[in-house]
């Protein structure tokens, strides 16, 4: 039986720093989850929340000093769809960076049909989804598993094809970038794409982005409004990436204004390293389900907005390369803030401005 200890608390008291067990984060379906609070604290308590802040379990009072089993303590666990939040609380008040605790599930597969549209020709994007889970379940129902429609506004829940391994444990944490613009911020939205936000703090931990370029930006999309800043690539030519394919995830998180996303080929599961930033809702709104969002800034509109009208040198829609690319000197990561009992985080993700390229068009009802 795995046994996994995360110390939640060591930097919430008079031990600085985010620290977790030398152990593996990873915990099997036979658990157990183990988590101590190692420090006195009389009025320690704990809460599962969802991103938003909604309780999904707790408040419920925690013994200092001691393990606990998380999945007896808190039986929902056992059955969430998406990430969930481990808070700690003293009393009401949050203490430090929540634990992250993400379902490790089978894989929804995407579906694929062929188009064609005068500004593409012919091309293949995302119809709809298929839970993999359904291939090794006998007598399935025809339409066991399967969800219509690429882009999901709200989660829609696994049914009895879902495969449930286990669960993904770790302290929550933000990826951080300094640039030649200023800084960002990004809430990894891990309950929205588990895996590709996985796979970006692997990428920031390796120091991967340190010095690479924002290599393409489209000020004006097919709409003539602010489209993308596009970024990542090692190479700084637009075709360069990690040496491995991310498979596409169904995120329910829109590109709206400061949302990352992963760039891609026209392959779904091409994705490795290359990002772009969402610009203006009105040109990004076709890209949701076709494209993984992953993150959300809640710091840096400033940098987004300098970032995005740096002058090009090619307008070209497929390459609008800078004259002075914009640079990412450095990215890290660092623990995210506490989340409220009520709101989750004590942030949000930045507004849209409303000057410059995206001021409203007057003419748009």
């Amino acid at each position: 039986m795995l046994q996994t200890l995360l110390i939640l608390t060591t930097c919430f008291g008079p031990l600085p720093g985010l620290h977790r067990s030398a152990q593996a984060p990873w915990v099997s379906t036979q658990g157990p989850m183990l988590v101590n609070v190692p420090y006195e604290q009389p009025d320690a308590r704990i809460v599962l929340m969802a991103h938003d802040g909604r309780v999904l379990e707790g408040p419920m009072p925690i013994v200092t000093g001691e393990a606990v089993d998380l999945l007896s303590m808190m039986p929902s666990l056992a059955t969430i769809d998406e990430a969930a939040y481990i808070q700690l609380l003293h009393g009401d008040e949050p203490a430090g960076a929540a634990y992250v605790v993400s379902p490790a599930l089978s894989r929804r597969v995407p579906v694929m049909e062929r188009v064609e549209t005068p500004e593409r020709g012919e091309w293949d994007r995302v119809a709809g989804w298929r839970d993999e889970g359904a291939d090794d379940l006998e007598d399935a129902p025809e339409n066991a598993g399967v969800v219509d429609g690429a882009a999901l506004d709200q989660p829609v829940p696994r049914d009895a094809t879902v495969v449930r391994s286990g669960w993904w444990v770790h302290p929550e944490v933000d990826v951080l970038m300094d640039t030649d613009h200023g800084s960002l911020r990004f809430d990894l939205r891990e309950d929205a794409a588990p895996m590709t936000c996985r796979n970006f703090m692997h990428l920031v931990q390796q120091r991967f982005y340190d010095g690479t370029i924002a290599h393409r930006i489209l000020i004006k999309g097919r709409n003539g409004r602010p489209f993308v800043v596009q970024g990542g690539d090692p190479t700084g030519s637009g075709s360069g990436g990690p040496g491995w394919w991310l498979p596409l995830e169904p995120s329910t998180l829109g590109h709206d204004f400061g949302v990352l996303s992963m760039a891609r080929a026209d392959d779904p599961d091409s994705a490795g390293s290359q990002w772009f930033i969402a610009l203006d809702r009105s040109e990004t709104a076709r890209l949701d389900g076709q494209y993984c969002a992953f993150a959300e800034a809640v710091d840096g509109k400033e940098t987004i907005i300098s970032m995005a009208t740096t002058p090009v040198g090619d307008a070209d829609y497929l390459s609008s390369r800078p004259i002075n690319p914009p640079r990412i000197t450095r990215a890290w990561i660092e623990p995210a803030p506490p989340r409220d009992l009520a709101s989750g985080r004590p942030d949000a993700r930045v507004t849209p401005p409303t000057e410059g390229p995206w001021k409203p068009d007057p003419a748009t009802p």
